[in-house]
């Protein structure tokens, strides 16, 4: 394993970091492979000796499922050039005890400017976990219906569109609606309006995958992210899935609730967040004016 070039300055500092620092740092190469890691992270690693974890990878020391994760994240950060910071997890070390941490990864570059690896903090937090997880919740939720919210939606997309890059795959958006919600509220009032929106995110979410993201993005408009697609048909059956679901749904008055639904797909649609959005947000538009001539020659008839 190569390591990136140092000045005596610079060995002398991250080595005074690595041994006195309270926090888990450590830094990796193009291949996410660790080149160094402090004294604090290898000892919650269960690591007497730093240098016993040097060219590891995350799946060696965490396993499959969590270390791949964490693998496409460094990817992500060092091919995007963009620092991920902040975000909580949870890993198992190998005396099977349980940490919670809140990390940062950021891209290393050389004097070239190049990207050679990357730098991470992580700090354990188990100690606060219950009032910062339910910190971190509360920024990335809809506190009623607990599904994703916009913000955390707009990262899942980002995380999307690098792994669709990566993988050569598609993914998709469907905006959904519901048609004429606001009669439910001005009839049964907003506590049995907002009942009826919790039992129908638990509809949504358990006709999807639990790899895809269900989100609720305002009053009654929900977006679902599917990810890891091969055709476009397959977004579109689950559209229709959902809107066949919905439909079977009665509000707290005993109307039936329908819903007007958009698909956008990438990168047939778009290649950024935003304009996904608006694209499956104008196709919506288009349904739910198909919707309204639909009820209106009906109800001339």
């Amino acid at each position: 394993m190569n390591e990136p070039p140092m000045t005596i300055r610079d060995a002398w500092v991250l080595n005074a970091l690595m041994e006195n620092t309270g926090d888990s740092i450590y830094i990796k190469d193009r291949q996410s492979r660790l080149w160094r890691v402090s004294r604090k992270m290898a000892a919650s690693l269960g690591y007497d000796d730093p240098a016993n974890i040097y060219g590891k990878t995350d799946i060696e020391l965490f396993g499959e499922e969590f270390g791949s994760k964490t693998m496409e994240d460094d990817q992500q950060v060092m091919e995007s050039g963009r620092p991920k910071m902040g975000y909580i997890e949870s890993y198992v070390n190998k005396h099977g005890d349980t940490n919670w941490t809140s990390s940062t990864k950021m891209p290393l570059r050389n004097d070239a400017g190049e990207i050679i690896g990357l730098l991470g903090i992580t700090r354990e937090i188990n100690d606060l976990k219950h009032s910062e997880i339910g910190y971190q919740w509360l920024s990335t939720h809809d506190p009623l219906t607990s599904l994703a919210n916009r913000y955390l939606l707009s990262d899942r997309i980002e995380q999307a569109i690098f792994h669709a890059k990566r993988n050569r795959c598609l993914f998709a958006l469907l905006f959904i609606d519901l048609n004429d919600f606001k009669k439910v509220n001005d009839v049964a009032g907003h506590e049995k309006g907002d009942y009826f929106l919790k039992k129908l995110a638990q509809v949504l979410t358990r006709n999807v995958r639990s790899s895809d993201t269900v989100a609720r993005i305002g009053g009654d408009e929900f977006v679902v992210l599917l990810d890891g697609l091969n055709s476009v048909e397959e977004a579109e059956r689950v559209a229709h899935k959902l809107v066949e679901v919905i439909r079977g749904q009665v509000d707290e008055v005993g109307h039936i609730i329908t819903a007007s639904v958009g698909v956008s797909t990438y990168p047939v649609d778009g290649e950024t967040s935003e304009e996904l959005l608006k694209a499956a947000d104008g196709a919506m538009y288009e349904a739910k004016e198909d919707y309204r001539k639909f009820k209106n020659g009906k109800e001339e008839g």
